[in-house]
């Protein structure tokens, strides 16, 4: 590694080269930046600190040389800042305008373009993908501010370094800039750090250590710089189009690392979020570029599946399309790397879509079971990371029960029997969330064999002995009504579903009874059956939909002594 104090005008002068590697983020800087800069840039016109003014450091690594003489280098670090520059001589050369064509072409083939080079190494300054059209339209001055159809950082950038450079350097005295100063400044007194690399320097590692801590860069973001450091150049442009392009537009930026993280976990090892990246690493820098060529296509494939977990809609097959939502609802993301695991083949075995349907079945059962016992839910995520490392050999659906009936504490699967017991007692108002008791309450609704299915979106959960005790409602309890309200309140049977819940609210059962039985939903109507409502009726009902429950959310394999 070489690091030296130079100039822009060194940097830059001869048939120079910098490339921004494909993979790097976008342009960026904005406003504020330029600003900074511009204000940095006047201070030392009108001061003349010794020593001008330093701007930071440019790392880079030589890459080999052209035909045509040109130099080229790969940007690691200061790509931000390298093309404000040259986006700020390019404003200044079309300021200079007509009124200097020997100062247009000076900052032409001086700064911006290696006159006898073709191709792209005709610029001195390749920026990454996305930026290419804007910015060589600004070199090459084809560039118009009223063509521009939408917002984009390099335009406004130039916009706002053409529009500093004309006006009055002192608003007091009408001093105006003297752009030859200007770019005299800019190319001499503005001192930067440029660090070139040696070929034995590991430049993925000195780009790691100067932005993984420091920079905004997300666990995805560094996870392609280590990708496309590693590949061979040969491969880059197309991987980048065709495998990692298509996989980031797919997914944002959060969940392509959320997709790196469950992908990991569904190995059976834990990762926290912040170590996303550093634990791919330690994985990946035991394949050779070729292997890690194969490595990204195939994790492309697999996020795929990803994105089904998170948008379900995307998911081919309904029935387990049905599941995923369901699962989701349940608040299912501690479930990712187990389902990630099934989609990507459950280690060689036979997983179509009847097969994974069945199993997300099972698995949403373990969860509904588990609520209605009061089982904690803490060692959640860990359980069902681990859950693909103790299925045993065999057809998956009967593997996948057979592991998740293993009576193992505090992760057990409970039983019929225990089932049936929560289903009566629990409080499930109070002890669930939102989505979770619609969930259940819909899944009972949906269970009735209705010739024409009822839509439930939009109903809300109704108690139907009411949360606040009315005069009415205390008389037709008689005289326990506040222990039998404590009791059974919160408790399955005392729930539906309904659209009318302000309207229902605090009215006596007679009123609410007289709604059911014009409902559309098949539960209430059954309700309304009941002439009155009081402690057998919510336990009566209570046992009626647990014998149902109990169809609807199969249990664990009953084990022999």
């Amino acid at each position: 590694m070489r690091a030296s104090e130079t100039r822009l005008r060194k940097l830059l002068q001869g048939q120079q080269h910098y490339v921004i590697p494909l993979f790097q983020r976008p342009y960026s800087w904005e406003r504020s930046d330029w600003e900074t800069l511009w204000n940095d840039i006047i201070e030392t016109y009108r001061f003349n600190p010794v020593g001008g003014h330093f701007l930071g450091s440019i790392v880079s690594k030589s890459l080999p040389g052209t035909p045509e003489g040109v130099s080229p280098y790969v940007v690691i670090d200061g790509q931000q800042r390298l093309t404000t520059l040259s986006i700020l001589l390019a404003a200044l050369r079309d300021r200079i305008g007509k009124g200097d064509p020997e100062g247009v072409e000076r900052i032409n083939e001086l700064c911006l373009m290696n006159k006898f080079a073709n191709d792209e190494y005709h610029y001195k300054i390749r920026p990454t993908q996305a930026d290419l059209p804007h910015y060589f339209a600004l070199i090459d001055g084809t560039y118009n501010s009223a063509d521009m159809v939408e917002p984009n950082l390099i335009f406004q950038a130039y916009d706002f370094f053409f529009d500093a450079l004309g006006k009055n350097v002192d608003e007091e005295t009408g001093e105006k800039l003297d752009l030859a100063r200007v770019e005299r400044l800019l190319l001499d007194e503005l001192e930067v750090v440029s660090i070139t690399l040696e070929d034995d320097d590991n430049e993925y590692r000195i780009f790691e250590s100067l932005n993984w801590k420091g920079a905004p860069l997300s666990q995805a973001d560094l996870l392609r710089n280590y990708f496309f450091m590693r590949i061979r150049a040969d491969q880059q442009q197309e991987l980048y189009d065709s495998v990692w392009l298509p996989m980031q537009a797919m997914l944002d930026s959060k969940a392509l690392a959320d997709f790196f993280r469950y992908q990991y976990m569904s190995t059976g090892h834990f990762v926290r979020e912040k170590d996303i990246y550093l634990k791919w690493r330690g994985k990946l820098d035991r394949l050779e570029p070729d292997d890690l060529a194969t490595k990204m296509r195939e994790l492309a494939g697999y996020a795929q599946y990803y994105k089904r977990l998170i948008e379900p809609e995307a998911e081919p097959d309904p029935s387990v399309r049905e599941r995923l939502e369901r699962m989701n609802r349940w608040g299912g993301q501690t479930m990712y790397p187990f389902v990630l695991w099934l989609y990507e083949g459950a280690g060689g075995r036979n997983v179509d879509s009847v097969s994974l349907s069945i199993v997300l079945r099972l698995v949403e059962s373990y969860l509904v079971r588990r609520l209605f016992c009061g089982i904690p839910t803490q060692g959640s995520n860990r359980f069902f990371m681990e859950l693909a490392t103790r299925i045993p050999d065999g057809n998956i659906v009967e593997a996948v029960r057979q592991a998740l009936s293993q009576p193992t504490g505090s992760r057990r699967w409970p039983t019929d029997g225990e089932f049936r017991e929560g289903l009566v007692s629990y409080e499930l108002y109070e002890g669930s969330r939102a989505e979770q008791r619609r969930l259940v309450i819909e899944s009972f609704e949906q269970d009735y064999e209705n010739k024409e299915p009822t839509e439930l979106k939009g109903l809300t959960v109704e108690h139907i002995m009411p949360q606040k005790l009315t005069d009415e409602w205390r008389n037709a309890l008689g005289p326990d009504a506040y222990s039998f309200h404590s009791l059974l309140l919160h408790t399955l049977g005392n729930l539906t579903l309904t659209g009318y819940n302000p309207k229902l609210s605090n009215q006596s059962y007679n009123e609410k009874r007289r709604i059911f039985q014009n409902s559309n939903l098949a539960m209430n109507r059954r309700i309304a059956e009941e002439a009155e409502w009081g402690p057998e009726q919510i336990r009566s009902r209570a046992e009626r939909l647990a014998r149902r429950a109990i169809k609807i959310w199969p249990g664990p394999i009953e084990q022999t002594s």
